[in-house]
């Protein structure tokens, strides 16, 4: 299939031989606004769009009318003997309502109709088949096909085809007691009704367009959804309108259109790639948001990192980089380039070991640093146990965080040598970097620089004075302190603060997280009380 895209550079441009098309780029950047330019333009195709803003009111009861009438109500919002005008300017008054970029399609009755109208006659079709002897009669309807793609994506319902209406069966109930009709679906459940409906029901060879196909749907589900309604219709070409680089990266023979910017309704700054695995897919996330960007350490799913900052600061898109270097070099990265002036991307990185002065420098690339050796520390802050004991209706709060600060400090004591140790290390280690980096005129300059690391011995005296601060800590019983120099993820079970409300570590901490989703005077005293150890103006 031969589809035009809007003219880029004063040139015609044609996407041809690919399955699908996928437009990603920033709100307000003007996807569906070239959706709309690409059905608008490509006459020549039977062309069927589904809008981001929909209606998914599935109605209770169907009834069946005339099949043509049925389809044209379901392709162009209403019937009319000017079949020429119908599929013009019908379309666009009645399915449309004259606005089709902003519209709210509300087709779920028409799209109903059509499928209960062909189940009805190729019903009467079958039936007249075996009555004249032809036993192997076989016409699969739409809504079976509707069924059974449903029921793969969806393991744990069936769908029930009655006269006039859909049933959900829960598989996991066997008394019929929690069955219930189609209308009722939760959102997922009727989208994913929808979708499929809308793409079967499309004319043969149509260009189907999708704005977000990844509504209501959980991103588990996503793929595998729209992978099976393409393999349903190998006939049609998909272009899909997303902000999911993942669903786009999982599309196969695929175009992938970075729309940038709209100057006006026909002209449009974007570019054709190839790959969007060979791309740097973290600006087009950044891009795709425009949402302020806060890069932190961390997987998506196995630290807490990402679940503790997107709850306190809901303002920016929190990104997950894995390694704190990788924050590090990424934020500096991001904030060098002039095309994303509008997306503040700032990084957060665990304290480390690191001094002030380097502090002070990553502040200045807007890369941020608690005041806690480790996130897990955050959850030991008085403000927070206090808290967490008053939900539970704890009366000894004080007790518990006088027994939890005797052992966070009988913890460092303890580990003073290895605690020491690692400081050393670190700030022998910057040393030794700072001497390599050290900038050289000659070979000659740069020997002498890798020379003197020899003479970075100086460890037993770094080791030393910091055996002496750490002591100090110790001594004056400088709980906030020892939270910020503890390296050691097995300080929070050490204290066994979550034993103190009969839980396990994962349970506290789990909690800690519910409660900041509280927006009650509780809820925003923790968000303060975490919030005043990362600063990240």
């Amino acid at each position: 299939m031969k589809i035009r895209i809007p003219d880029l550079n004063g040139e015609t441009v044609y996407i041809e031989g690919k399955k699908s098309i996928v437009l990603v780029g920033a709100n307000g950047a003007g996807k569906t606004r070239m959706s709309v330019w690409i059905d608008e333009n490509n006459q020549q195709i039977s062309i069927h769009r589904i809008s981001a803003q929909k209606s998914l009111n599935m109605p209770e009861l169907v009834r069946p009318t005339e099949f043509s009438v049925a389809t044209e109500k379901f392709l162009y919002g209403e019937t009319n003997e000017n079949k020429e005008w119908l599929k013009s300017q019908g379309k666009l008054n009645y399915r449309w309502g004259k606005s089709p970029e902003i519209h709210l399609l509300n087709d779920f009755d028409n799209l109903m109709e059509l499928l209960m109208t062909e189940e009805y006659q190729k019903s009467i079709e079958y039936r007249e088949s075996h009555k004249s002897g032809n036993s192997e009669f076989d016409n699969t309807t739409k809504l079976e096909q509707v069924k059974r793609i449903w029921e793969n994506v969806i393991i744990h319902r069936k769908l029930k085809i009655c006269a006039g209406k859909i049933e959900v069966i829960n598989v996991e109930s066997y008394d019929g007691e929690h069955d219930y009709n189609g209308s009722e679906m939760s959102d997922g459940e009727r989208a994913i009704f929808y979708f499929i409906g809308e793409v079967l029901c499309a004319q043969e060879n149509s260009l189907i367009i999708i704005d977000e196909p990844e509504n209501h749907l959980h991103k588990s589900i996503l793929v595998r959804l729209w992978d099976a309604i393409e393999t349903a219709r190998p006939d049609c070409t998909f272009l899909y309108v997303t902000h999911n680089l993942d669903f786009a990266s999982s599309r196969v023979n695929t175009q992938i259109v970075w729309v940038k910017s709209m100057a006006n309704n026909s002209i449009w700054n974007y570019e054709i790639i190839e790959d969007i695995r060979s791309t740097d897919r973290l600006l087009l996330e950044i891009l795709g948001n425009r949402q302020k960007v806060l890069l932190v350490e961390g997987s998506p799913t196995k630290s807490i990192d990402r679940k503790l900052y997107t709850k306190l600061f809901p303002e920016y898109n929190i990104i997950p980089m894995e390694s704190c270097n990788t924050v590090i070099q990424t934020t500096k990265a991001y904030n060098r380039i002039p095309d994303i002036h509008y997306a503040e991307v700032k990084g957060i990185i665990d304290r480390d070991r690191r001094s002030e002065e380097e502090i002070s420098t990553y502040r200045a690339s807007n890369i941020f640093v608690p005041n806690v050796a480790e996130i897990e520390n955050l959850f030991l802050l008085p403000d927070v146990i206090r808290i967490v004991a008053n939900k539970q209706s704890k009366e000894n709060a004080d007790q518990i965080i006088s027994q939890m600060q005797d052992k966070v400090l009988d913890f460092l004591h303890e580990n003073i040598q290895q605690q020491a140790l690692l400081f050393t290390q670190q700030r022998c280690q910057n040393s030794i970097i700072q001497l390599i980096n050290k900038k050289s005129d000659s070979i000659d300059e740069y020997k002498a620089n890798l020379s003197t690391i020899a003479n970075v011995s100086n460890a037993e005296e770094i080791f030393n004075q910091t055996i002496s601060e750490l002591q100090k800590i110790v001594d004056d019983s400088n709980f906030l302190l020892a939270l910020k120099v503890i390296n050691n993820k097995g300080l929070l079970p050490y204290t066994q603060l979550p034993n103190y409300f009969g839980w396990k570590k994962d349970y506290y901490i789990d909690y800690v997280l519910l409660l900041l989703n509280i927006n009650d005077e509780s809820g925003q005293a923790l968000r303060n009380a975490i919030k005043s150890f990362i600063v990240i103006d």
